[in-house]
């Protein structure tokens, strides 16, 4: 075997162990008496899915982290094909604006929306709606860099010019040209916005507290009371995580074929 496969082979290996390990112990009914589990059992996810207190952190997951990810989608691509269509300026401020969120940790960002929007206007602040605005800002950046990619991908400009010549308008020949041609990409976008934002786990701890319980702090929570059921929650949230992730492997791949069937 050539030393290049062998080290791709061995760091999947290390990519899958952590997973592996996590499924084993949720699905095993003790894991301290030896190197291997001990015991094949469903009990511990059964008994997750019947308890509330995961049932309600697993739809106020869904629920804020889809309106997140829909209010970045509805901000963030007018903004966007405003800033490539008419103002080169503006596509340089957003440009530089995506980029914040990968500088400022999300600690940073916690701890000072708790210090303005809780601290200060706590009494008048849903601290969900707080959340969303929080976390909106942060799945900017997927939504502009899709929309850019898909803009060269079409040649937008190429399809405005076209539609001037033929005496249309840029507004209509955006609205009925290039927001069908950029569809498959919104929905991608939002998909992975929502991916991102149920996997938030920083904000969610710091700000909703035990006020709103997401599942991310509540595998953490889970952790040093039961490792089983901590383990059976990973494993249900790498299923939704999984499912939505098969959605946008799906419409990507619906996007992909698109253009080869014209």
């Amino acid at each position: 075997m050539k030393p290049s496969r062998l080290a791709l082979l061995l760091l999947l290996l290390l990519a899958c162990l952590p997973p592996l390990a996590v499924l084993l112990y949720g699905f095993s009914e003790r894991w301290d008496r030896s190197l291997l589990p001990e015991g094949a059992t469903l009990h511990w996810l059964l008994e997750l899915l019947g308890d509330a207190r995961s049932q309600a952190a697993v739809i106020n997951t869904l629920a804020l982290s889809l309106a997140s990810a829909l209010l970045a989608l509805l901000l963030g691509t007018p903004a966007s094909l405003l800033a490539r269509l008419a103002a080169p300026r503006l596509l340089a401020l957003l440009d530089a604006l995506a980029l914040l969120p990968y500088a400022i940790p999300p600690v940073v960002i916690a701890i000072g929306a708790l210090e303005l929007f809780v601290g200060r206007w706590g009494a008048w602040l849903d601290v969900r709606w707080v959340y969303i605005g929080v976390v909106t800002p942060l799945l900017f950046p997927l939504v502009h860099k899709a929309i850019g990619a898909a803009f060269e991908q079409l040649d937008a400009p190429a399809l405005l010019e076209a539609g001037r010549t033929l005496g249309a308008s840029d507004g209509r020949t955006l609205r009925l040209v290039l927001l069908p041609l950029l569809l498959p990409t919104l929905i991608s976008a939002l998909l992975l916005c929502w991916v991102t934002a149920a996997m938030e786990f920083a904000i969610a701890n710091l700000l909703l507290g035990g006020t709103v319980e997401l599942l991310q702090p509540l595998m953490n929570s889970m952790r040093n009371v039961n490792g089983h059921q901590s383990a059976a929650l990973i494993v249900l949230s790498f299923a939704v995580v999984a499912l939505l992730g098969g959605a946008l492997q799906g419409v990507m791949g619906w996007k992909s074929k698109k253009p080869a069937s014209r």
